[in-house]
């Protein structure tokens, strides 16, 4: 139950979880994308402005050359336009550092003093018509290198931004690399633990059940068989033995009491009783009886145990204690539905197997409690019906055959005492279970399922042993 719990707290987190990751990419998707931009701009516009100024002025070097050769006034012209041109793109282009936007504010006053200094001498020249002097044409080499350094220097500036935006994208693609490794990471461990918990809650318990359901099949396919076999043999047995303890009664009238004929006899008589046990065992066995069952309250029949067992325990000096059993989920006492004769069997067996492990001094409780557990596959309210014992408890190879017909570590057992009760508890829809503890103890529990308070519910006085 509380699996099903966690796992049903742990949905919010996997929807929490694919929102976080669905916005950590749509955003690692932003930054991309404006990282490009951001590249595209700074290739397209900071890169490409220091060299198409310089081409610009050369152009310009190249018209006004070509003025001063030919004279001709669509030279000029041409100069002029080119220049407003130019002027025009450096206004409307943009930087991305406070360095470039200084320099660009000095190309273009430099380019400004370049033109209007250019202009005047193309007048000049025009009017003059006359090839330029050394002077003047050194003056527009100077005017035209101020204005080329200057873009010299914003090609390095823009080198330099180029290289630390380089760094800073690369920077920020490293952390958005690390956040989706993360979370990526994240989802697999959750993914992990969703997948476990829901192997825990819904393949396990399937598995396990088919597991358990296998086994029983088994179990049953092989006790049906071992039951033919045993009713069969049982019914043959039971004839003869009836005739032979016939004959002896007879034969016994005609010994004299206290001879060795007659203990011999007894002897024999003893043994036939034993043997007439076991035949009834094996029917028993064989052909359990289908119960009959009555609603009862847990404490009625336990006392109705006690009553018939206490004084037989305590010869051996061992306490038959009838512990207080906790009420029912409305108040009530715990209620089961059950063949009262049938299950009064079951903890006749289990209270003389626990006194034989005592031996004597020793303390025997009897106790109910209720509880939820699974039943045929489904969580139901249960009561327990515990007999444990102070006694040496179970060694484990005994364990792994404890259930097993006609398996015993007595020497007058028969070896289907508790397999005869846990198919009893099994017709009654219930489970036998036990814990052990080697020389500590050992609780065997009548698994039953509980039922509230019917209208056929009866005392354990109005049913005989």
């Amino acid at each position: 139950m509380n699996v099903k719990l966690r796992l049903y707290g742990f949905a919010p987190a996997i929807v929490l979880l694919a929102a976080l990751v669905g916005w950590a990419g749509h955003s690692a998707w932003r930054q991309l994308k404006q990282l490009r931009k951001n590249f595209g701009a700074v290739q397209s516009e900071s890169f490409h402005l220091a060299e198409h100024v310089e081409a610009s002025i050369r152009t310009l070097s190249e018209t006004v050359l070509r003025f001063d050769l030919r004279k001709d006034p669509a030279d000029k012209d041409h100069f002029h336009k080119e220049n407003e041109e130019l002027k025009r793109w450096i206004r409307k282009s943009s930087v991305t550092t406070p360095r470039e936007l200084e320099l660009l504010e000095q190309i273009e006053v430099a380019l400004e003093a370049y033109s209007t200094r250019t202009t005047k001498l193309l007048e000049e020249r025009a009017q003059a018509g006359s090839v330029p002097s050394p002077k003047e044409v050194l003056e527009r080499v100077e005017n035209k290198a101020q204005v080329l350094d200057l873009c010299a220097k914003l090609k390095a500036v823009e080198r330099a931004a180029l290289n630390q935006f380089v760094e800073d994208s690369h920077e920020a693609l490293g952390g958005l690399q690390r956040l989706l490794m993360t979370l990526v990471a994240l989802v697999l461990i959750l993914g992990f633990t969703a997948t476990s918990l829901v192997y825990r809650v819904k393949i396990a318990p399937l598995r396990a059940q088919l597991v358990e359901s296998r086994a029983i099949i088994e179990r049953q396919e092989k006790l049906a068989s071992l039951g033919t076999l045993a009713a069969g043999v049982a019914h043959e047995i039971r004839n003869p033995l009836t005739a032979i303890n016939v004959r002896l009664h007879s034969l016994k009238r005609t010994l004299v009491p206290g001879s060795s004929e007659h203990e011999d006899a007894t002897v024999i008589d003893q043994e036939i009783q034993r043997l007439d046990r076991i035949v009834r065992d094996v029917l028993h066995f064989a052909r359990p009886a289908e119960p009959r069952p009555v609603t009862i309250t847990a404490g009625s029949l336990f006392s109705r145990v006690r009553g018939l067992l206490d004084s037989q325990l305590e010869k051996a000096s061992i306490r038959l204690n009838l512990a207080s059993s906790p009420p029912g989920t409305s108040g009530s006492p715990l209620r089961i539905r059950v063949d009262p004769q049938q299950i009064e069997q079951v903890l006749i067996n289990l209270i003389q197997n626990a006194a034989e492990s005592i031996g004597r001094d020793g303390t025997i409780t009897l106790r109910a409690r209720s509880t939820l557990m699974p039943l045929a596959g489904h969580a139901t309210p249960v009561v327990i019906l515990e007999v444990i014992d102070t006694g040496k408890g179970i060694p484990l190879k005994v364990q792994e055959r404890l259930f097993d017909p006609f398996f015993t570590t007595k020497e007058a057992g028969t070896g289907l005492g508790l397999s005869i009760a846990a198919r009893i508890v099994e017709k009654h829809g219930g489970a036998l279970q036990y814990q052990t503890e080697v020389d500590r103890g050992t609780t065997f529990g009548i698994v039953l399922p509980r039922v509230e308070k019917n209208e056929d519910e009866v005392s354990t006085e109005n049913f005989t042993h």
